[in-house]
């Protein structure tokens, strides 16, 4: 697909490596993935507003446990965010903001620069770790996966269709991952996991360890060797 609205490379190409931070409690961005977002804080909104002036750039960090102490201060944030990019923002009668974002990349938090206005930091990319040996590998536990959200794959075809429409591209193997998670209803906390997990074999492993917990949650597991092989 040519003529993409996003065009990824370019956006990484000029990327100065600082980013706004948006932290909140119980959200994670995946790559490919959308979050809408009501922003009304006054940091949050001038937040909005100097991205779009800008780069359109919004990193999205999970606040550690025990963040209401300081929440209007900077409490600390996990390592591991998603810079997402603004899709559409709207400014309404209040002044607050309705947004859209769009999951572009990992990045790992090497230095928080300031608070104020709002909170920035100097991120390094993460790109996806697979090697050619591990294809089949992969292949079977992207299968698995999908095989433990019957009801949900309508949903990941879908976010699928709309990531290859805005990026132009096909989907890695780890997208589908992405996916899986965000399509699935994990907490928060098992979201963050699988973030922060840049090895795709390994985040099919965690991914399937989460959703077989929970489909089988109070009822015993099939016996050995009627579940499909992935080694």
């Amino acid at each position: 697909m040519s003529g993409a609205p996003i065009d990824i490379e370019a956006i990484l190409e000029s990327f100065g490596g600082e980013v706004r931070i948006f932290p909140l409690p119980n959200l994670v961005l995946f790559p490919d993935s959308f979050a809408p977002l009501k922003v009304f804080e006054r940091r949050f909104v001038k937040l909005v507003e100097d991205a779009k002036e800008d780069d359109g750039l919004i990193a999205m960090a999970l606040l550690k446990p025990g963040w209401e102490s300081d929440y209007q201060g900077a409490p600390p944030v996990h390592p591991i965010v998603c810079i997402g990019r603004i899709l559409r923002q709207q400014r309404l009668p209040s002044g607050n903001y309705d947004v859209l974002l769009y999951g572009l990349v990992r990045a790992r938090i090497v230095e928080e620069y300031g608070t104020e206005p709002y909170r920035t930091a100097r991120v390094e990319v993460l790109e996806d770790r697979a090697l050619p040996v591990q294809a089949e590998a992969i292949a079977r536990r992207m299968q698995r996966a999908l095989d433990l959200v019957p009801g949900r794959k309508s949903v990941i075809w879908e976010m699928r269709r709309m990531a290859n429409q805005l990026r132009g591209v096909d989907a890695t193997p780890g997208r589908y991952a992405d996916a899986v998670a965000n399509a699935s209803d994990l907490q928060h906390e098992d979201r963050y996991e699988l973030l922060a997990e840049p090895d795709v074999l390994r985040r099919y492993e965690h991914l399937i360890r989460m959703l077989e917990e929970r489909a089988y949650a109070g009822s015993p597991r099939p016996p050995r060797g009627t579940q499909p092989e992935l080694n």
